[in-house]
């Protein structure tokens, strides 16, 4: 019988070697052709963490609220084995409920960009609803307990708080949840429920590590395995403390990176694009004169 939220398409099956190759050419030459923001640095993170939970022997379903066009999901579609479910939880065609305006999903396209980059749906449940209307036995019955999961819905101080608490019911023992947004200045609101969950003392889950626009939480007594894990795999940039909690920060921008991305925005919304251009060439130059001159 199949399980409730399950896509009605006839699901393709593939081997782990294909999902594996699959997963390295969408790192490599389509995530940038899907829309949506996750930091490629991040994309390889979160691909690593979830092998390290497969190889520990941490099973599960993963999935993500808020998959706009599946830029992430796709990652965590392929690094799931073919015994455990996917799950996707967006407002797709009900963007009026969509207050705060952040990303507008499209089944369309969403489904269409699974067709091409990950070639299968298999175990792929679809929960076409608010997260705030979502309970957690919605989840339990499509797809099981989570081992990770990404939430990247509502940007709401309300909605962040929701989506937590919902994950953190239905986590595995091991399970981990990915936050977007926590530090992007044009979300305040995420950094406020993340906050509010964070300071409730009956919550579970502490930040361990940072990646660029990411954050992981992790129930506290599994936050040195994971740090142990992970720092075997990336080099650490810096430690610090959250909520009383010890992070690893990974992957922070080069100055030249900052600039390449800060001049592409520009002349995307700008008439002054060429020379905003010049700007950013003259500014790289001085980045790299800069480095030379340290190393001397």
């Amino acid at each position: 019988m199949k399980r409730p939220g399950l896509l009605d398409e006839k699901p393709t099956s593939i081997d782990a070697r294909s999902r594996k190759i699959l997963l390295d050419q969408y790192l490599n030459f389509g995530l940038r052709r899907v829309d949506g923001w996750l930091d490629s640095f991040s994309a390889k993170f979160i691909q690593t963490l979830s092998e390290i939970q497969l190889l520990e022997g941490i099973t599960g379903a993963l999935g993500e609220i808020g998959v706009h066009h599946g830029k992430l999901f796709i990652v965590l579609l392929l690094t799931a084995s073919r015994t455990e479910a996917v799950f996707a939880i967006d407002l797709f065609e009900r963007q009026d409920l969509n207050l705060d305006r952040s990303g507008c999903g499209n089944r369309h396209k969403f489904l269409e960009n699974l067709q091409r980059w990950a070639r299968t749906n298999e175990n792929v449940a679809l929960i076409a609803q608010s997260s705030l209307e979502t309970r957690p036995v919605d989840i339990l019955t499509a797809c099981g307990r989570v081992r990770l999961a990404s939430i990247d819905g509502g940007h709401t101080e309300a909605c962040t708080q929701n989506d937590l608490m919902l994950m953190e019911t239905v986590l595995t023992d091991r399970g981990v949840v990915v936050i977007d947004d926590f530090f992007n200045p044009h979300w305040p609101d995420v950094s406020t429920g993340v906050a509010k969950y964070l300071l409730n003392p009956s919550s579970t889950l502490r930040p361990f590590a940072i990646s660029p626009n990411k954050m992981y939480l992790t129930a506290s007594q599994n936050s040195d395995f994971y740090r142990n894990a992970i720092e075997k795999k990336f080099a650490i940039e810096k430690t610090s403390v959250m909520f009383g909690a010890d992070v690893d920060i990974y992957g922070l921008p080069k100055p030249e990176q900052t600039i390449t991305w800060f001049a592409k925005e520009c002349m995307k919304h700008s008439a002054f694009g060429p020379y905003l251009l010049a700007v950013k060439r003259f500014a790289l130059g001085a980045c790299r004169y800069g480095t030379y001159a340290k190393r001397r």
